[in-house]
């Protein structure tokens, strides 16, 4: 029984090892990959600013966002769970 608990701990060891060499070893694709995963999932810290013809800022939403660009404009949910749909120009900042 102590045999097969030392097995199991070598076995657990080398897997997080593994899986620790292959998460510092990532290629780009595989990093916006895991990016992407994250958006989906919980969305990611951001900054979204809308403005007006002459440059000024008209609205600016903060919060963790999933947006999703659809042909002329950028749609996502507010922090009050409202679907936010806006074209022109946008600025997303991610921080």
């Amino acid at each position: 029984m102590k045999m097969n608990l030392t097995r199991l701990r070598i076995l657990v060891i080398c897997l997080c090892m593994l899986v620790l060499t292959s998460l510092v070893a990532c290629t780009e694709g595989q990093r916006k990959d895991l990016k992407h995963f994250k958006s989906d999932v919980i969305g990611l810290k951001r900054r979204i600013t809308l403005f007006d013809n002459n440059g000024k800022p008209i609205k600016t939403w903060e919060g963790r966002f999933k947006v999703e660009v659809i042909g002329g404009f950028a749609s996502f949910i507010d922090d009050n769970g409202k679907d936010v749909k806006v074209s022109g120009t946008v600025v997303i900042e991610e921080f």
